[in-house]
Formats: structure tokens, sequence, C-alpha cells
């Protein structure tokens, strides 16, 4: 069993033998959403990254920013855990996703018929290649073994799913894994700290901004969004939006701002 470490108290591993896994680029992003039906319906979609050093993070929203006037709905990840796998743990999970073909999948998955409004998107990078896939409605053969392999890492109350999930699942691969912490202060915090880490990844500037708005920080979202459309090295018009998915325009994200 693989075990990790809770981030912000990482303790060193044993020296590795070198490898070529993971690669220095990988990185995988599976997102679920969900939405009930009719209108007014609330979005809840549920995200998992792992980064080549071993980051993991998992977010959960469930009450996300919505703006009325383009019913652009904007996430809000307040509920998440952060942990750090092994060296080796990160090493098994590239290698089982390679093994099992991930690169090899076709973009569309499933009959695309959406049960409740249920989707999954996987965006996979590794050796220069990066796959992205869409999955919905009834799935099967190597999509659901790919899902198989991702929830080997997760909190073991966590998840991905879609109906035609058969066969037998990964053995679990964790240990030590905190459980997930609600609230939007310490999110809001942690993103912060991700971004003097990394530097201004426009995805990563786009969730603290929409934690920023839900904690009521006019001034704090503000900047966020100034550094967020610098990050994206687009113009600030209405016929340039500042990210491709979810669609969102200048006017969009200001109409979210706090009062």
């Amino acid at each position: 069993m693989c075990f990790c470490t809770v981030l912000g108290s990482c303790s060193s591993s044993a020296s590795q033998v070198p490898s070529e896994w993971p690669p220095p680029d990988f990185r995988l992003v599976v997102e679920e959403t969900a939405s009930g039906s009719g209108h007014g319906q609330t979005l809840s979609t549920k995200r998992f990254v792992v980064e080549a050093d071993g980051t993991c993070f998992l977010g959960k929203s469930t009450t996300p920013l919505v703006d009325a006037t383009s019913t652009t709905v904007l996430p809000v990840f307040d509920t998440m855990c952060a942990y750090r796998l092994r060296p080796e743990c990160t090493r098994l999970l590239a290698r089982k996703l390679e093994q099992r073909g991930v690169r090899a999948l076709d973009p569309l998955q499933g009959t695309g018929s959406e049960v409740a409004g249920r989707s999954i998107r996987i965006v996979h990078h590794a050796f220069g290649h990066e796959t992205r896939i869409q999955a919905s409605g009834q799935i099967h053969g190597g999509f659901v073994r790919v899902l198989h392999i991702v929830n080997a890492y997760l909190p073991s109350s966590e998840s991905f799913s879609l109906p035609g999930m058969t066969g037998d699942a990964e053995p679990e691969n964790l240990a030590g894994v905190p459980a997930p912490i609600i609230g939007a202060v310490g999110a809001l915090a942690w993103h912060e700290e991700l971004l003097r880490q990394q530097g201004e990844q426009p995805e990563l500037l786009l969730d603290t901004f929409a934690l920023a708005c839900r904690v009521g920080d006019r001034a704090r979202s503000e900047a966020l969004l100034a550094r967020w459309a610098a990050a994206s090295e687009l113009p600030a018009t209405p016929d340039a939006p500042f990210y491709e998915a979810p669609r969102l325009l200048p006017e969009v994200l200001r109409r979210l701002l706090p009062q």
C-alpha cells in the first residue's frame, strides 16, 4: 500500500531509483459534473488533480457562483483535501494509466446520453502528449479501467463513476489521506499558497478568484481577476473570452464580484 503525506508537513522519502516515470510533464485532471433538471438547477463539480511531483488536490463544489444574466456557472471548491503521494506511488499511477491505454482512448466515451446531467472529463499530460476525454451515459472498456485506477488514489470515501462501471476495483493504494475539509476561508488560503509555489496559472487563479468571491473579499477578488487576465494573455474585450471552458467574458466575471 502507498502512503502519502499531508501538504504543509511533507517529509522526505527514501531515495528512488532513476526512472522515466512519471515523466516531468505528467499531469492528470479528472472532473465530474452533475446537475438536476429544470430551471435554476444546482450544478455540482468534483475535480481531482495529480501533478508530476505527486501533489494531489480533490475539490468539491456544491454551491457554485451563478451569473443570472448569462446563466454561467463557476464552481467554488470550498470542500477540499490536499496530499502528496510518495514518489513510488506517483510512478505507479503514471505507469498504470499508460498500460491501460489512456492515451489511446477515443475523445468521446459512453452513449452520450447524460444520466441526471452527469459527465466526466479527463485531461492527461505525459511525454509531450495531451489527451482530452469526455464521457457521459453508459461507459465500458478502457475508460472504465482508467476510472478504476484513478479511484484507487482518492480518499476512501470518494470515487468517480458513471453507469457501466463493471469489473473489479483496483486495490486501494493510499493510507493517511486526510478527510475533505469544508470551508471557503481555509480553501482560499491553500489556493493562495499554491499560487505562491506554482506561479500564475490561469486555471488556479480562476479557482482562487471564485473562492475570494465566496468569502466576500471584493478587493482580493478584483486583484485575482486582474492577475488572471494578465496570465491568460488575452485582451479583456467582449469578443475575447478569458477562458475557453466555461466560456467566460469579462463582464460575466465582473458581475460575480462581491458587493
